[in-house]
């Protein structure tokens, strides 16, 4: 499961417990030793009716953020090299293309972005050095291959203090060999920004967790439904409304609490936690040792 789930599935649980409990009427929710004795069913009736509401809105919430997750959580994002990769390593480039062979590490993978790997020899490419629209995989080869011969060549590659794709501890900045963007035109072709002009040209596609369907797909499956159903400014604001519901049905409980509380009652039981368990006034008293036989007949 991804954390980007986790709280979801958190409220969603939340949300179950508190609804349980209100439909039960009983419980630790309904803890009311303090409360005033002829008031106990009025102010168990309101909290049941601020339980119901919470549960609603926390089961809302979960939604809600399970969406987001789910939906809009992963964009689509293309690579490409620059022209300070071109102009700075043009040996490594053949025919305008690029293939790089490596022994893959237990720990970092065939990129600076890490990984799991067998160990094993793998070849990557080849690939062309005029794609604009490169996964992860493929930039990373042209990358790793050009660090692995120069890396010792603090003019090609100097020491800072990190970058995206920084490997050897985040001290490497290797940010002027590529870009990346997350933009694409109506042509489905990457928008690389260099101007406000730009960005206008181009427009953010995500990638569904489940399915890994695009939100400009339109083929009618259930998550390009959901998109087309829902945006990511509705879901934030959804989220937004109902946090500040949830913090109003916090508030309600507060205010019940406190109104139908006694107060006499409470400061005996917080007295009665400073002093800690008191013990029964003859607990220390023992009898003189047993009287002998003989000597009762005396």
């Amino acid at each position: 499961m991804g954390l980007g789930l986790l709280f979801p599935v958190l409220l969603l649980a939340m949300g179950v417990y508190v609804l349980f409990g209100a439909i039960k009427g009983s419980g630790r929710l309904f803890t009311m030793e303090n409360f005033k004795d002829d008031s106990r069913d009025k102010a168990k009736k309101y909290l049941r009716i601020l339980y119901f509401a919470l549960a609603a809105i926390m089961l809302l919430m979960a939604v809600v953020n399970g969406l987001q997750s789910a939906l809009f959580s992963n964009k689509l994002t293309y690579y490409k090299i620059t022209d300070a990769y071109k102009d700075t390593f043009p040996e490594l480039i053949e025919d305008g293309t690029l293939s790089y062979t490596a022994t893959e590490s237990a720990s970092g993978g065939y990129s600076c972005m890490g990984g799991a790997s067998s160990g094993q020899e793998v070849t990557y490419g080849p690939y062309s050095a005029d794609n604009e629209k490169m996964e992860l995989q493929e930039i990373s080869a042209f990358i790793n291959k050009a660090y692995s011969l120069y890396k010792d060549d603090q003019t090609k590659f100097p020491v800072t203090s990190g970058g995206m794709m920084s490997c050897m501890g985040g001290s490497v900045d290797y940010s002027k060999y590529y870009a990346q963007t997350d933009l694409l035109d109506d042509a489905d072709n990457p928008v690389y920004p260099e101007s406000d002009a730009d960005r206008e040209k181009g427009h953010v596609v995500y990638v569904s967790a489940f399915g890994s369907v695009r939100s400009d797909a339109n083929d009618g499956s259930f998550a390009s439904k959901l998109y087309g159903a829902v945006s990511m400014k509705l879901l934030s604001v959804l989220n937004y409304v109902l946090l500040g519901l949830a913090i109003v049905g916090l508030i309600g409980l507060f205010l019940v609490t406190r109104k139908y509380t006694d107060k006499e009652k409470l400061k005996k039981a917080r007295e009665q936690q400073v002093r800690g368990p008191s013990m029964p006034s003859g607990a220390f008293e023992f009898d003189d040792e047993e009287k002998n036989p003989d000597q009762s007949k005396k």
